[in-house]
């Protein structure tokens, strides 16, 4: 297990803008589990929709790209450069996620070419899938 101590050396993102609080399981640069805990005090719920909170897709995709980032810079440890998001490919969200769930978001390395990653996503809570897509992922 990876905690957020060791995340942060992995992957520049900082609170508030860090969107996974520990590591699972990983196999560098091949997958990736990560949770994030959704806090109900997050700002994005105040506007998102007042009485019917849930997680904007976009932090869904941020929290599937860090999980990615966390994958690819554990395999080349102390390689120069930042993992960045680069695309969102048939990214689709089937479930709401609300304030005060347990997101587990999975990564899959599925080619490389270059510098380019393909990475395929699968975000769940409560054992159900609530999205599901493929990133890009550049390492520069």
């Amino acid at each position: 297990m990876i905690e957020k101590a060791e995340i942060l050396k992995l992957i520049p993102h900082r609170p508030p803008f860090l969107w996974i609080d520990r590591v699972e399981h990983i196999e560098p640069g091949a997958r990736c589990i990560a949770v994030k805990l959704v806090n109900p005090a997050e700002p994005c719920f105040a506007g998102h929709f007042p009485g019917d909170a849930i997680l904007p897709g976009v932090l869904i995709i941020e929290a599937a790209a860090q999980t990615a980032g966390v994958m690819l810079a554990s395999m080349a440890a102390g390689a120069e450069g930042e993992r960045r998001l680069a695309a969102v490919n048939r990214f689709k969200f089937l479930e709401p996620v609300r304030p005060g769930a347990e997101m587990r978001i999975e990564t899959k390395a599925l080619a490389s070419l270059g510098p380019m990653t393909s990475v395929e996503a699968t975000v769940s809570v409560a054992g159900r899938v609530v999205a599901r897509g493929e990133l890009s992922v550049y390492a520069g």
